[in-house]
């Protein structure tokens, strides 16, 4: 009877002690799991870190490049600002020039319309012979050939100084844009 007891006495602690040990293995697995969690997170920190580092010096980098960018554009549009008002100072020359060639054919042909007139009046008065009405009917031609060159003249003077009042309005947005860029330029270096 007591030897019964005692091998049962036995055979629970024996199972006692396969408890504790299996125990002992679930604890062990868990905390080996832990510690691999805790290292791929570790890991991962890391990582993420060296990306924000690495994009943080990207950027700092454009930033540092961002005025020198700035700068070189301010540069073109002044070199082109400043072509373009040495053009627009060509057409506006040019368009003065021609505008006093155009008043000095307009003079020339009024002369000529006179001419014409005065000699229509001289040959009223004497015989004429018939090369001369030849010549007064040429003479005639010409000068309306010159009208008609002088009106298409003065139509064409018309559309040079509407094409000149665009340029100037061309010209003064550009100025503006150029002095917004200074202005923004200006910001970025203080």
């Amino acid at each position: 009877m007591d030897k019964r007891l005692l091998k049962q006495v036995q055979q629970a602690l024996q199972a006692q002690q396969d408890t504790i040990k299996r125990q002992e293995q679930m604890l062990d697995g868990q905390q080996r799991y832990m510690e691999q969690q805790l290292r791929k997170k570790d890991q991962d920190i890391a990582e993420l870190t060296a990306s924000l580092n690495k994009l943080a010096q990207a950027k700092t980098q454009e930033l540092e490049r961002l005025p020198t960018l700035f700068k070189q554009l301010q540069t073109s549009m002044t070199e082109q600002t400043n072509v373009f008002n040495g053009w627009v100072a060509y057409r506006k020359e040019h368009v003065t020039t021609q505008a006093s060639l155009i008043s000095e054919l307009l003079a020339l042909g009024n002369v000529q319309i006179q001419l014409v007139e005065q000699l229509k009046t001289y040959q009223s008065t004497i015989a004429q012979p018939d090369y001369l009405n030849s010549d007064t009917k040429q003479l005639e031609s010409d000068t309306v050939k010159w009208e008609s060159g002088l009106s298409a003249l003065v139509s064409e003077q018309i559309k040079i100084e509407q094409s000149q009042a665009k340029i100037k309005g061309s010209q003064i947005e550009i100025q503006k844009e150029l002095k917004e860029l200074n202005t923004l330029l200006d910001k970025l270096e203080k």
